[in-house]
């Protein structure tokens, strides 16, 4: 276990030279992007969609063209399900093989050390510290709240599909995922679930792009770009993952030994 260190200058001045921003590091691999993005894009058409198939709003005067409008809905609702299920399983997977910073064991706070610097990310963003900690990936307190988040990304699939199970009553789907009655409540606990889930997804995406918003201000690291791009801007050596406060970096000691190398 990496010791804590009590009298660090953790948080050097955000204007001091070089320390904050000094050049591009490759932190965010494609498959991390391009999930995060599939995500996003689902979460709206999947809320806007679910919306009006809860309640129907704009629509047509013409019975007929009501019938067909639901339909279309309902048909696009269930293509985004489709991709938000699958980005949800590829990036899920892809934290078990792709780098440190996509890695579980990371994002997860699960050490002692990775739980003393998520308190001190909880000072920054209460305003008992000046400066944030310097992370290269995700800091932990991001990353109990990705970990809530990932929980109830399953929690949607499963609802959804229990659902569309309840919806089909033939097939592999009403097979596998027919078993809505077993749930206190039955199918309406499961749709009650499901719209509870959407708010808080929305909610959450608000404080998200506040929170990215912020960390790129404060930080300087371009943080909103390194999600189209994979890269920020970094000083290599300065972050806890860098100096392995918070465990093991590979990439981050080879870019270290690089350097002194």
């Amino acid at each position: 276990m990496a010791a804590i260190p009590q009298h660090v200058d953790r948080n050097p001045p955000a204007d001091a030279e070089g320390v904050i921003g000094s050049m591009p590091i490759y932190v965010w691999e494609v498959p991390v992007r391009v999930t995060h993005w599939l995500i996003v894009i689902s979460i709206m058409v999947l809320a806007a969609s679910g919306l009006y198939i809860h309640a129907p709003y704009l629509v047509p005067s013409k019975p007929t063209d009501a019938s067909s409008m639901m339909a279309t809905v309902r048909y696009w609702h269930e293509i985004f399900a489709i991709i938000f299920s699958l980005s949800v399983a590829v990036r899920f997977y892809w934290g078990f093989v792709g780098n440190s910073f996509a890695s579980w064991r990371q994002i997860i706070p699960h050490r002692r050390e990775q739980f003393y610097w998520m308190g001190q990310m909880m000072k920054y963003y209460s305003f008992r510290s000046r400066h944030p900690v310097p992370y290269t990936g995700h800091n932990h307190l991001a990353g109990l709240a990705y970990t809530i988040v990932s929980v109830g990304l399953f929690a949607q699939v499963i609802t959804g599909l229990l659902l569309f199970g309840w919806i089909m009553q033939t097939g592999p789907i009403h097979l596998l995922f027919g078993w809505s009655g077993l749930v206190p409540g039955g199918i309406q606990t499961v749709r009650l679930l499901h719209n509870i889930l959407t708010f808080l997804f929305l909610a959450f995406a608000i404080h998200h792009v506040y929170s990215a918003v912020l960390v790129d201000i404060e930080e300087r690291n371009g943080v909103l770009s390194s999600m189209f791009s994979g890269y920020k801007n970094i000083q290599i050596g300065k972050t806890v993952e860098a100096r392995g406060l918070v465990g093991d970096a590979p990439e981050e000691k080879a870019r270290e030994q690089e350097k002194n190398g």
